[in-house]
């Protein structure tokens, strides 16, 4: 018996125990960029909107940081391996995409597209659904990420009463229902993205309850 066979094989199980912990010290650092990112532009529910690009700002140096650590992460993976790890990095890119998408709304009070996400994080997210070739956000981890903001919303109408900004929840309601009609035309294939989905009725809900006290209240014209 040749047992050169058996050493190869160690050789490559030894190859794989090195990239799996490369990769998963790779999405510890980015977990970790993305929690100080989270903690500054949480800021943004203690402040008036007169006062969340300042906030925004505060963030950019995570934000530049993990565009760093996801290209390190991505010259880990070959394209042809980018299926077999995916699940290794996937929830922290759902993360990245999630505070991403909530800066640029704060910044600029509109939904965050593709193309920006591309430009936040450095890598392309994969829209067209063709066969990946390359090391890519999937258009999954981007929607995850627009669901996230959803959250957000409706801590931010409920905050921004608190700081006696009254006009605010009425914007963030129109822009939420605007959002949510969108998310409405897709045919979500995806398990975790319709559970996700169905629970975006729930901060609709609290953010017309906002509206419905600020009425009652004689707050709104």
């Amino acid at each position: 018996m040749d047992i050169q066979i058996f050493i190869d094989l160690q050789d490559r199980l030894d190859q794989e125990t090195k990239l799996f912990e490369q990769i998963k010290d790779a999405v510890k650092e980015l977990y970790k960029t993305c929690r100080l990112a989270s903690a500054n532009l949480s800021k943004a529910h203690s402040v008036p909107q007169s006062q969340t690009k300042e906030v925004v700002e505060s963030a950019k140096a995570q934000f530049a940081e993990m565009k760093q650590k996801i290209s390190e992460l991505s010259k880990l993976i070959e394209p042809v391996t980018f299926y077999r790890y995916h699940d290794m990095w996937s929830n922290a890119f759902q993360t990245a995409c999630s505070l991403a998408i909530f800066s640029i709304y704060l910044s600029e009070s509109r939904l965050a597209t593709p193309k920006d996400i591309e430009q936040v994080l450095g890598q392309k997210v994969n829209v067209d659904d063709s066969q990946i070739t390359e090391f890519v956000i999937t258009v999954e981890e981007y929607l995850h990420g627009v669901i996230s903001l959803f959250g957000e919303l409706s801590r931010l109408a409920v905050n921004s009463v608190i700081v006696n900004d009254i006009k605010r929840p009425q914007d963030i309601s129109t822009f939420a229902s605007e959002l949510y009609s969108g998310f409405q035309l897709l045919n979500l294939k995806n398990d975790a993205l319709r559970r996700r989905f169905d629970s975006i009725k729930y901060d609709i809900k609290k953010i017309e309850e906002v509206q419905y006290d600020l009425r009652v209240r004689g707050l709104l014209g």
